[in-house]
């Protein structure tokens, strides 16, 4: 038959081994395991006193255990907390502590992906295809695009759109651009009372807004001055699914991809309707 005193040092040994997986020092499993078995706490200075080397790490292992929320200060005594509720704390901390970690590893390697692929494809290749066009990650990231191209532009913005639904997350920029002499081209479908509310507020920004003369057009962006180009396409009709799928949004500097975008934008600017 097992010794019940032998029985319990096996558990303490165990149970000072998994906190200290959690990342308690073995002082600190020392005050919370004796703790633990005094339902009435025990005075700060004993506990300081009689747990540690010295003094000086005795309170610090104090200090961490309350930070821990392993333990509790009630006036000059300290208590173990509930095992379950600590726990519980830690779980929640490392993982929110994990998703944070998580989140910049995601991030350093789409810079680095970014960064190298581009140079492994072209030495091996001799195509650059990140000088063409860059992914962007959501219709989000593209209105943010925007919002800095728009910010930065000198001399024109041009904007194809349908319904222009995001308008007024850019109409200060917008403004400010034309305050300073920037012409700007809204090219929209105005056919319901939401477009046309739209169309005569840009206009009384000295807008230029005409109706498009296509019910649809599979791709939308903004250009500005001959520069930069964020863009994306359709990749089914809006009358042909319940939910309409696009591609995802792209940005781009190159020359001939603007080119082609700013004339297919002229051509039918001039065969839209003045407003």
């Amino acid at each position: 038959m097992p010794n019940i005193k032998d029985s319990n040092v096996q558990s303490s040994t165990k149970d000072r081994e998994l906190l200290r997986r959690l990342g308690m020092s073995e002082l600190e499993c020392s005050i919370y395991l004796n703790l633990l078995e005094k339902p009435n706490g025990e005075s700060i200075d004993k506990v300081i006193t009689s747990s540690g080397p010295s003094p000086q790490e005795v309170e610090v292992a104090i200090k961490n255990l309350v930070d821990k929320d392993s333990i509790s200060v009630k006036s000059n005594r300290i208590e173990a907390n509930a095992p379950r509720d600590f726990l519980s704390n830690i779980l929640h901390e490392t993982t929110l502590s994990l998703d944070s970690e998580l989140k910049q590893v995601k991030e350093t390697i789409r810079q680095l992906e970014l960064s190298l692929d581009p140079s492994y494809w072209e030495k091996r290749t001799g195509l650059r295809p990140e000088d063409i066009i860059l992914p962007v990650r959501d219709l989000e990231s593209m209105e943010e695009h925007t919002v800095k191209m728009i910010s930065d532009a000198k001399n024109y913005i041009y904007i194809f759109a349908e319904k222009f639904d995001w308008y007024e997350n850019i109409i200060r920029q917008m403004s400010e651009a034309i305050d300073r002499g920037v012409k700007a081209r809204i090219l929209m479908l105005v056919k319901d009372k939401y477009t046309v509310k739209r169309a005569k507020e840009l206009k009384e920004l000295n807008v230029e807004v005409r109706h498009c003369a296509e019910e649809w057009y599979p791709v939308r962006g903004t250009l500005i001055d001959d520069r930069t180009l964020v863009f994306l396409i359709w990749a089914t009709r809006k009358t042909d699914v319940e939910r309409p799928i696009y591609y995802r949004p792209h940005y781009t500097e190159n020359v001939g991809l603007i080119r082609i975008f700013k004339d297919a934008f002229q051509k039918r600017w001039e065969e839209a309707k003045t407003l």
